[in-house]
């Protein structure tokens, strides 16, 4: 006896697709909101991008307003904290290159021969560290991706730092 026909198994596949359709319309509908305010940023930056970025969520207030509105949809609980701090790396490249958001620019990049070069090496093994110890490798990280023009992740590492962190502060690197 057959109880489920190919009727059936037809009528819900084409509601899945149907959802797919709805889900993908929705994003393009987000995508141009979110194109629409980084348009708004691109029309508010009046100094050379190093600049107008510099700094991070707590310091920079383009970027504070950017990760607050982020923050917002994932508080409403439409999309998780993660895909939050995704969504708005992928602004900052958009914003950085000068490109149209797409909500895994970070994903698409490419590695660089700096960092390829930089992974083939070992870092050492940890014997015994302290808190400054901490402080100064994360430093060392952020200055380090910096210099690779990762400038978004730097930034992204200051703002968990701080926000992590009782006390941290981005440290003059010394011997």
């Amino acid at each position: 006896m057959s109880v489920i026909n190919p009727s059936i198994v037809q009528a819900v596949v084409k509601s899945f697709e149907g959802e797919a359709k709805a889900v993908a319309k929705a994003r393009i509908v987000q995508d141009k909101a979110i194109q629409g305010a980084l348009d708004a940023m691109f029309i508010a930056c009046d100094k050379p991008k190093a600049e107008f970025l510099k700094g991070n969520a707590k310091s920079n207030e383009a970027r504070g307003q950017i990760k607050s509105m982020f923050d917002a949809i994932a508080e409403a609980g439409y999309i998780s904290k993660s895909s939050a701090a995704s969504y708005q790396s992928a602004f900052w490249i958009a914003f950085e290159q000068g490109v149209e958001f797409k909500r895994d620019l970070n994903n698409k990049k490419d590695k660089s021969e700096g960092e390829a070069k930089a992974s083939a090496k070992a870092s050492g093994a940890v014997q015994s560290t302290s808190r400054t110890d901490l402080d100064k490798t994360l430093s060392k990280a952020m200055a380090q991706a910096r210099l690779l023009g990762l400038t978004e992740f730097a930034a992204e590492l200051v703002d968990l730092c701080i926000d992590r962190l009782d006390g941290f502060k981005e440290t003059v690197l010394a011997k």
